[in-house]
């Protein structure tokens, strides 16, 4: 659980989390993590919703589609087949992270995030938008 990050939403810090848990000392968040997080309450702004997603850069994943749609002309349609092959590779072995739906802090390379945390849900983020 060395490898272990959390962004503070709070002063936009990305701070590794040490198996003995930390405070953040950029903000005035006192125990910013403790090592047996369960993502029952975020350490952050403690809200009680998480959603799951895959830890990947969505930019790199939107120049492998363009990559792939560029080259349609030239391979006859085949660089769409070889794109969704890559990204069910890529979709396989990218780790999950979870994210809380109140304050987006992001919780990366955990690697028991329950199965209780699903997918995000537009109705539910829609009822911790501001108006």
């Amino acid at each position: 659980m060395n490898d272990c990050t959390v962004d503070c939403e709070r002063c936009d810090q990305i701070k590794a989390i040490p198996n003995s848990g930390f405070s953040c000392e950029d903000c005035s968040n006192p125990e910013l993590m403790n090592p047996y997080f369960d993502f029952s309450i975020c350490p952050v702004c403690e809200g009680s919703q998480f959603y799951r997603r895959k830890d990947f850069n969505s930019a790199i994943g939107c120049m492998v589609i363009l990559a792939g749609a560029i080259l349609v002309p030239y391979t006859y349609g085949l660089s769409l087949l070889a794109v969704a092959v890559i990204d069910w590779i890529m979709y396989k072995r990218v780790p999950d992270s979870g994210v809380c739906y109140a304050c987006k802090a992001e919780f990366k390379g955990f690697v028991d995030i329950p199965n209780a945390i699903v997918p995000f849900d537009h109705h539910t983020a829609e009822l911790y938008e501001e108006p």
